[in-house]
């Protein structure tokens, strides 16, 4: 397994343990060979336990500083044999051990084991399959956000960004149900697919849905015309690129303040302005409030921009006289520090 940049999580195989059976193999042997020569001795010397250890490993690494115990015919030939038959198998054992360490399979099976055991206990992720150039922006943008993701590529040769050193990245088939499975579908909070071909997508969601079909999916679309097959196969959220990319441009010469302000909303990291979507839980204090009550502007400093009521579409800039129900879904726009605060409120932590 090769790692250079992040850990990669290649394919499971018939030989994924074979560094660690090599390390047992390899320290049975030692031992067996360190206990027939104590035993020897104990036999043969008349010697206690801890003299007969002592008299095998320094007879066996050849560091002996002197005899112990009775020294006969008998125990002359047994030295002469444990050295000629135990120091070929000591040899053989270390040098195997030290292949191990120097060739890095064994520190490539740690690793391993260590990223395994990450997946394993993952939740609440996001799920991105294919590491193009938008699949590395949506990854590098979860990272910035600070939300875990899994990342799923069958190019071992792409994922070697120092920005993702130590992510999580699984080399494997988007489409096949054991990736997914491996990549902690069931626990994820969503999937983006961002695969060359649209049929890629397609056969990516068909299969999300199959496992999850309450998964929030967003997918790729690189032709325009395809999204009525996304669409079908259950995609949640379609996004062309090429589309966004014209719209942005005739964007900018047409109403460039506009841009310049979702620019604002967006780059988070530039200016401590940002936009959140928040469900109001049943114990908010918010619920019977209408918003001219609740003066939210005024208590928390974030400014509340659109309403969802339950099976309701977004409205924005809404009335004064509405009233929050449980359930109801609120786009807040402000300060880092408001919107927590309003989080903690519409959640009733606060």
């Amino acid at each position: 397994m090769r790692l250079n940049g992040p850990f990669p999580l290649p394919s499971r195989n018939p030989d994924a343990d074979a560094p660690l059976v090599r390390l047992r193999y390899t320290l049975v042997l030692l031992a067996v060979v360190i206990l027939a020569g104590a035993l020897g001795y104990h036999l043969l010397s008349r010697l206690g336990t801890l003299d007969a250890f002592y008299m095998a490993i320094t007879t066996l690494f050849t560091v002996g500083f002197r005899e112990m115990g009775e020294v006969n015919s008998n125990t002359k030939l047994f030295t002469i044999f444990y050295l000629i038959v135990g120091l070929g198998v000591a040899t053989y054992a270390l040098s195997n051990l030290t292949a191990l360490l120097l060739e890095g399979d064994l520190r490539g099976y740690l690793m391993e084991r260590r990223m395994l055991k990450r997946l394993d206990d993952l939740k609440d992720h996001v799920i991105v399959c294919g590491f193009g150039k938008m699949g590395f922006q949506a990854a590098w943008e979860l990272k910035k956000a600070g939300v875990p993701f899994v990342i799923i590529e069958q190019d071992e040769t792409k994922g070697r960004s120092p920005r993702f050193s130590g992510e999580l990245i699984l080399y494997g088939n988007a489409m096949d149900d054991l990736t997914l499975e491996r990549a902690g579908v069931r626990n994820a909070r969503g999937l983006i697919t961002a695969l060359t071909t649209d049929a890629d997508n397609v056969l990516v969601t068909l299969t999300v849905k199959q496992i999850r079909p309450d998964m929030p999916v967003v997918a790729r679309s690189a032709k325009l015309g395809t999204e009525r097959q996304l669409r079908a196969a259950g995609a949640d959220h379609i996004v062309s690129p090429y589309e966004i990319g014209g719209r942005r441009m005739a964007g900018l010469l047409l109403k460039p303040e506009m841009m310049n302000f979702f620019d604002v909303v967006l780059q988070q990291e530039q200016l401590e302005l940002g936009l959140e979507r928040i469900t109001i839980a049943p114990a908010s204090p918010l619920v019977g409030q209408t918003l001219r009550e609740a003066r939210l502007r005024h208590a928390t400093g974030a400014l509340l921009v659109g309403l969802v009521h339950p099976g309701a579409g977004l409205r924005f800039n809404p009335s004064g006289d509405e009233r929050f129900q449980a359930g109801d879904e609120i786009l807040i726009m402000g300060p880092s520090e408001a919107l927590e605060i309003l989080t903690k409120l519409a959640e009733g932590k606060g």
